[in-house]
Protein backbone atom coordinates (compact mmCIF):
# COMPACT_ATOMS: atom_id res chain seq x y z
CA UNK A 1 0.00 0.00 0.00
CA UNK A 2 1.28 3.23 -1.29
CA UNK A 3 1.93 6.01 1.86
CA UNK A 4 1.34 9.49 1.02
CA UNK A 5 1.69 10.72 4.40
CA UNK A 6 4.69 12.44 6.64
CA UNK A 7 7.28 10.33 8.06
CA UNK A 8 7.01 10.22 12.21
CA UNK A 9 3.61 11.01 12.33
CA UNK A 10 0.54 9.11 13.51
CA UNK A 11 -1.30 8.87 10.56
CA UNK A 12 1.35 7.04 8.80
CA UNK A 13 2.04 5.02 11.48
CA UNK A 14 -1.18 4.02 10.83
CA UNK A 15 -1.23 3.63 7.55
CA UNK A 16 1.59 1.09 8.00
CA UNK A 17 -0.21 -1.24 10.04
CA UNK A 18 -3.37 -0.90 7.90
CA UNK A 19 -0.52 -1.92 5.31
CA UNK A 20 0.06 -4.96 6.84
CA UNK A 21 -3.06 -5.81 7.99
CA UNK A 22 -4.62 -6.08 4.63
CA UNK A 23 -0.99 -8.08 3.52
CA UNK A 24 -1.45 -10.65 6.55
CA UNK A 25 -5.31 -10.82 4.89
CA UNK A 26 -4.15 -12.19 1.94
CA UNK A 27 -1.88 -14.39 2.92
CA UNK A 28 -4.73 -16.33 5.32
CA UNK A 29 -6.97 -16.29 2.16
CA UNK A 30 -4.72 -17.95 -0.11
CA UNK A 31 -3.87 -20.13 2.92
CA UNK A 32 -7.74 -20.84 2.61
CA UNK A 33 -7.95 -21.35 -1.12
CA UNK A 34 -5.01 -23.01 -1.22
CA UNK A 35 -6.13 -25.93 -0.75
CA UNK A 36 -9.18 -26.10 -3.40
CA UNK A 37 -7.27 -24.56 -5.80
CA UNK A 38 -4.62 -27.47 -5.81
CA UNK A 39 -7.29 -30.58 -5.06
CA UNK A 40 -9.07 -28.93 -7.98
CA UNK A 41 -5.91 -28.99 -9.99
CA UNK A 42 -5.27 -32.23 -9.22
CA UNK A 43 -8.13 -34.00 -9.42
CA UNK A 44 -10.00 -31.82 -12.38
CA UNK A 45 -7.47 -29.87 -14.43
CA UNK A 46 -4.38 -32.14 -15.06
CA UNK A 47 -7.47 -35.28 -15.65
CA UNK A 48 -9.32 -33.15 -18.54
CA UNK A 49 -5.73 -32.30 -19.55
CA UNK A 50 -4.24 -35.67 -20.26
CA UNK A 51 -7.36 -37.22 -21.33
CA UNK A 52 -7.14 -34.35 -24.19
CA UNK A 53 -3.94 -35.29 -25.03
CA UNK A 54 -4.41 -38.66 -24.89
CA UNK A 55 -7.38 -38.33 -27.62
CA UNK A 56 -4.70 -36.84 -29.66
CA UNK A 57 -2.65 -40.27 -29.92
CA UNK A 58 -3.02 -43.88 -30.52
CA UNK A 59 -2.14 -45.17 -27.27
CA UNK A 60 -3.75 -48.28 -26.62
CA UNK A 61 -3.82 -50.23 -22.98
CA UNK A 62 -1.12 -52.34 -23.29
CA UNK A 63 1.39 -49.61 -25.80
CA UNK A 64 3.95 -48.31 -24.28
CA UNK A 65 5.08 -44.96 -26.31
CA UNK A 66 1.89 -43.75 -28.03
CA UNK A 67 2.60 -41.56 -30.70
CA UNK A 68 0.76 -38.50 -31.92
CA UNK A 69 -1.84 -38.50 -34.75
CA UNK A 70 -3.71 -35.60 -34.01
CA UNK A 71 -7.09 -35.52 -35.37
CA UNK A 72 -7.27 -39.02 -36.24
CA UNK A 73 -9.30 -40.25 -34.08
CA UNK A 74 -11.78 -37.47 -34.23
CA UNK A 75 -12.51 -38.27 -37.81
CA UNK A 76 -12.23 -41.92 -37.48
CA UNK A 77 -15.29 -41.09 -34.10
CA UNK A 78 -17.73 -38.78 -37.01
CA UNK A 79 -16.98 -41.20 -39.90
CA UNK A 80 -17.82 -44.23 -37.90
CA UNK A 81 -21.33 -45.80 -38.92
CA UNK A 82 -22.51 -46.53 -35.07
CA UNK A 83 -21.74 -42.95 -33.79
CA UNK A 84 -24.56 -41.26 -35.14
CA UNK A 85 -26.56 -44.15 -33.49
CA UNK A 86 -25.58 -44.54 -30.18
CA UNK A 87 -25.61 -40.54 -30.11
CA UNK A 88 -29.14 -40.63 -30.47
CA UNK A 89 -29.48 -43.54 -27.88
CA UNK A 90 -27.67 -41.20 -25.53
CA UNK A 91 -30.21 -37.93 -26.24
CA UNK A 92 -33.08 -40.17 -26.20
CA UNK A 93 -31.83 -41.72 -22.56
CA UNK A 94 -31.09 -38.55 -21.31
CA UNK A 95 -34.13 -36.59 -22.21
CA UNK A 96 -36.89 -39.23 -21.18
CA UNK A 97 -35.27 -40.19 -18.15
CA UNK A 98 -34.58 -35.81 -17.19
CA UNK A 99 -38.25 -35.22 -17.99
CA UNK A 100 -39.61 -37.96 -16.10
CA UNK A 101 -37.67 -37.75 -13.05
CA UNK A 102 -38.38 -33.91 -12.91
CA UNK A 103 -42.47 -34.47 -13.72
CA UNK A 104 -42.35 -37.16 -11.36
CA UNK A 105 -40.51 -35.54 -8.75
CA UNK A 106 -42.53 -32.23 -8.95
CA UNK A 107 -45.59 -34.51 -8.81
CA UNK A 108 -44.70 -35.95 -5.79
CA UNK A 109 -43.27 -33.20 -4.14
CA UNK A 110 -46.57 -31.29 -4.64
CA UNK A 111 -48.11 -34.21 -3.11
CA UNK A 112 -46.28 -34.26 0.20
CA UNK A 113 -46.23 -30.85 0.51
CA UNK A 114 -50.01 -30.77 1.23
CA UNK A 115 -49.70 -34.03 3.24
CA UNK A 116 -51.07 -33.08 6.25
CA UNK A 117 -51.58 -36.32 8.07
CA UNK A 118 -50.09 -38.06 10.59
CA UNK A 119 -48.51 -40.66 8.70
CA UNK A 120 -46.48 -37.84 6.46
CA UNK A 121 -43.31 -38.53 7.60
CA UNK A 122 -43.87 -42.49 7.23
CA UNK A 123 -45.27 -41.75 3.90
CA UNK A 124 -42.04 -38.72 3.04
CA UNK A 125 -39.88 -41.62 3.73
CA UNK A 126 -41.26 -44.79 1.61
CA UNK A 127 -41.11 -42.14 -1.23
CA UNK A 128 -36.80 -42.34 -0.47
CA UNK A 129 -36.50 -45.90 -0.90
CA UNK A 130 -36.01 -46.15 -4.27
CA UNK A 131 -32.69 -43.88 -4.18
CA UNK A 132 -31.13 -45.93 -1.43
CA UNK A 133 -31.84 -49.11 -3.54
CA UNK A 134 -28.68 -50.69 -4.53
CA UNK A 135 -27.51 -50.67 -8.62
CA UNK A 136 -26.68 -53.83 -8.22
CA UNK A 137 -29.92 -55.07 -6.67
CA UNK A 138 -31.92 -52.86 -8.96
CA UNK A 139 -30.28 -54.44 -11.87
CA UNK A 140 -30.79 -58.32 -10.62
CA UNK A 141 -34.18 -57.36 -9.63
CA UNK A 142 -35.35 -55.98 -13.37
CA UNK A 143 -33.82 -59.01 -15.31
CA UNK A 144 -35.65 -61.25 -12.80
CA UNK A 145 -38.72 -59.61 -13.73
CA UNK A 146 -38.03 -59.28 -17.03
CA UNK A 147 -37.30 -62.72 -17.81
CA UNK A 148 -38.71 -64.44 -20.82
CA UNK A 149 -39.00 -67.98 -18.95
CA UNK A 150 -40.22 -67.03 -15.49
CA UNK A 151 -40.48 -63.37 -15.56
CA UNK A 152 -43.63 -61.65 -13.99
CA UNK A 153 -43.71 -58.81 -15.88
CA UNK A 154 -43.00 -60.92 -18.98
CA UNK A 155 -45.48 -62.92 -18.28
CA UNK A 156 -48.08 -60.24 -17.90
CA UNK A 157 -47.19 -59.04 -21.14
CA UNK A 158 -47.20 -62.52 -22.76
CA UNK A 159 -50.38 -62.97 -21.52
CA UNK A 160 -52.00 -59.86 -23.00
CA UNK A 161 -50.60 -60.94 -26.31
CA UNK A 162 -48.08 -57.51 -26.14
CA UNK A 163 -44.71 -59.74 -26.69
CA UNK A 164 -44.43 -63.14 -28.16
CA UNK A 165 -44.64 -66.47 -26.33
CA UNK A 166 -40.67 -66.62 -23.99
CA UNK A 167 -40.06 -63.08 -24.74
CA UNK A 168 -38.53 -60.36 -22.69
CA UNK A 169 -38.84 -56.83 -23.32
CA UNK A 170 -34.96 -56.35 -22.41
CA UNK A 171 -34.34 -58.97 -25.85
CA UNK A 172 -36.62 -56.56 -28.25
CA UNK A 173 -34.92 -53.49 -30.00
CA UNK A 174 -38.10 -51.10 -29.35
CA UNK A 175 -38.63 -51.93 -25.81
CA UNK A 176 -35.07 -52.47 -23.73
CA UNK A 177 -35.04 -48.71 -24.06
CA UNK A 178 -38.14 -47.70 -22.47
CA UNK A 179 -37.57 -50.43 -20.08
CA UNK A 180 -34.71 -48.73 -19.14
CA UNK A 181 -35.75 -45.29 -18.75
CA UNK A 182 -38.63 -46.25 -16.82
CA UNK A 183 -36.21 -48.17 -14.16
CA UNK A 184 -34.14 -44.99 -13.86
CA UNK A 185 -36.96 -42.40 -13.51
CA UNK A 186 -38.32 -44.31 -10.34
CA UNK A 187 -35.06 -44.97 -9.00
CA UNK A 188 -33.36 -41.15 -9.33
CA UNK A 189 -37.16 -39.10 -8.54
CA UNK A 190 -35.99 -38.89 -5.25
CA UNK A 191 -34.08 -36.17 -5.45
CA UNK A 192 -35.32 -33.74 -7.69
CA UNK A 193 -38.58 -34.48 -5.28
CA UNK A 194 -36.27 -33.00 -2.32
CA UNK A 195 -35.33 -30.06 -3.84
CA UNK A 196 -38.72 -29.17 -4.90
CA UNK A 197 -40.45 -29.92 -2.19
CA UNK A 198 -37.92 -27.30 -0.06
CA UNK A 199 -38.26 -24.71 -2.71
CA UNK A 200 -42.31 -24.97 -2.42
CA UNK A 201 -41.70 -24.56 1.39
CA UNK A 202 -39.99 -21.24 0.56
CA UNK A 203 -43.11 -19.84 -1.55
CA UNK A 204 -45.01 -17.55 0.26
CA UNK A 205 -48.20 -18.75 1.83
CA UNK A 206 -50.07 -15.35 1.38
CA UNK A 207 -49.74 -15.45 -2.49
CA UNK A 208 -52.02 -18.39 -2.43
CA UNK A 209 -54.58 -17.04 0.04
CA UNK A 210 -54.79 -13.44 -1.60
CA UNK A 211 -54.83 -15.71 -4.81
CA UNK A 212 -58.04 -17.49 -3.37
CA UNK A 213 -59.33 -14.50 -2.55
CA UNK A 214 -59.41 -12.91 -5.95
CA UNK A 215 -61.31 -16.44 -6.96
CA UNK A 216 -57.91 -18.41 -8.70
CA UNK A 217 -57.93 -21.85 -8.33
CA UNK A 218 -55.49 -24.35 -7.60
CA UNK A 219 -54.69 -24.73 -11.10
CA UNK A 220 -54.56 -21.16 -11.72
CA UNK A 221 -52.20 -20.51 -8.54
CA UNK A 222 -50.40 -23.31 -9.67
CA UNK A 223 -50.04 -21.93 -12.79
CA UNK A 224 -49.09 -18.51 -11.97
CA UNK A 225 -47.52 -18.87 -8.44
CA UNK A 226 -46.41 -22.25 -7.99
CA UNK A 227 -44.47 -22.78 -11.58
CA UNK A 228 -43.03 -19.24 -11.98
CA UNK A 229 -41.08 -19.58 -8.40
CA UNK A 230 -39.81 -23.07 -9.47
CA UNK A 231 -38.25 -21.57 -12.80
CA UNK A 232 -34.58 -20.89 -11.13
CA UNK A 233 -34.80 -24.56 -9.05
CA UNK A 234 -35.96 -26.61 -12.47
CA UNK A 235 -33.23 -24.70 -14.37
CA UNK A 236 -30.70 -26.28 -12.01
CA UNK A 237 -32.04 -29.47 -11.44
CA UNK A 238 -32.28 -30.07 -15.17
CA UNK A 239 -28.74 -29.16 -15.85
CA UNK A 240 -27.77 -31.22 -12.97
CA UNK A 241 -29.91 -34.33 -14.00
CA UNK A 242 -28.78 -34.29 -17.52
CA UNK A 243 -24.72 -34.09 -16.48
CA UNK A 244 -25.82 -37.15 -14.38
CA UNK A 245 -27.71 -39.19 -16.27
CA UNK A 246 -25.60 -38.77 -20.00
CA UNK A 247 -22.47 -40.30 -17.88
CA UNK A 248 -25.12 -42.95 -16.28
CA UNK A 249 -23.42 -46.10 -17.24
CA UNK A 250 -24.02 -48.70 -14.56
CA UNK A 251 -27.51 -49.39 -14.54
CA UNK A 252 -27.46 -50.24 -18.57
CA UNK A 253 -24.65 -51.79 -18.49
CA UNK A 254 -25.45 -54.40 -16.06
CA UNK A 255 -29.31 -54.39 -17.25
CA UNK A 256 -28.71 -54.46 -20.96
CA UNK A 257 -24.97 -54.45 -21.52
CA UNK A 258 -25.80 -52.33 -24.50
CA UNK A 259 -27.92 -54.82 -26.34
CA UNK A 260 -29.96 -55.93 -27.89
CA UNK A 261 -27.86 -54.91 -30.84
CA UNK A 262 -26.99 -51.85 -29.58
CA UNK A 263 -30.75 -50.40 -29.06
CA UNK A 264 -29.61 -49.25 -25.46
CA UNK A 265 -25.62 -48.55 -26.25
CA UNK A 266 -24.94 -44.66 -25.13
CA UNK A 267 -21.55 -43.15 -25.27
CA UNK A 268 -20.23 -43.82 -21.71
CA UNK A 269 -20.66 -47.68 -23.06
CA UNK A 270 -19.17 -46.91 -26.03
CA UNK A 271 -16.16 -45.22 -24.41
CA UNK A 272 -15.71 -48.82 -21.91
CA UNK A 273 -16.21 -51.11 -24.81
CA UNK A 274 -13.61 -49.01 -26.96
CA UNK A 275 -11.05 -48.80 -23.66
CA UNK A 276 -11.58 -51.93 -22.22
CA UNK A 277 -13.12 -53.89 -25.41
CA UNK A 278 -10.53 -53.05 -27.97
CA UNK A 279 -8.10 -51.70 -25.58
CA UNK A 280 -8.03 -48.44 -27.87
CA UNK A 281 -7.70 -45.93 -25.09
CA UNK A 282 -6.71 -42.84 -27.21
CA UNK A 283 -9.86 -43.48 -28.88
CA UNK A 284 -11.91 -43.43 -26.36
CA UNK A 285 -10.14 -40.27 -24.99
CA UNK A 286 -11.54 -38.59 -27.90
CA UNK A 287 -15.37 -40.00 -27.45
CA UNK A 288 -14.51 -39.20 -23.75
CA UNK A 289 -13.60 -35.45 -25.18
CA UNK A 290 -16.69 -35.13 -27.63
CA UNK A 291 -19.24 -35.69 -24.60
CA UNK A 292 -17.83 -33.68 -21.95
CA UNK A 293 -18.08 -30.87 -25.14
CA UNK A 294 -22.01 -31.54 -25.07
CA UNK A 295 -21.77 -31.29 -21.58
CA UNK A 296 -20.05 -28.37 -21.61
CA UNK A 297 -22.50 -26.65 -23.69
CA UNK A 298 -25.83 -27.72 -21.02
CA UNK A 299 -23.38 -26.05 -18.31
CA UNK A 300 -22.99 -22.64 -20.15
CA UNK A 301 -26.31 -22.78 -21.37
CA UNK A 302 -27.18 -22.99 -17.50
CA UNK A 303 -24.75 -20.30 -16.11
CA UNK A 304 -26.02 -17.65 -18.73
CA UNK A 305 -29.46 -18.26 -17.52
CA UNK A 306 -28.43 -18.12 -13.97
CA UNK A 307 -26.37 -14.94 -14.63
CA UNK A 308 -28.85 -13.27 -16.77
CA UNK A 309 -30.47 -9.75 -15.72
CA UNK A 310 -33.91 -10.49 -14.66
CA UNK A 311 -36.50 -7.88 -16.63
Amino acid sequence: MRDFTVPGTATHGWVLLRGDYFLKRRRVVFLFVAPTVLFLAVFVLYPVLFNIWLSLTDAKLLQDTPSFVWLDNYRKLLSSAVFPRYLRNTVVWTAFSVVGQLLLGFGLALLINRTNMGFGTAFRSFLLIPYVVPVVALALVTKWLMNGDYGIVSTWLQNLGLIGHRQSPLALPGSAMAVLIIINVWRSYPFPMLIYWAALKGIDKELYEAASVDGAGRFQSLLHITLPHLKDTTLVLAVLRIVWTATYFDLIWMVTGGGPAGSTTHLPIMIYQASFGTFQTGYAASISVVLGILLFIAVAFYVRKSVAPED
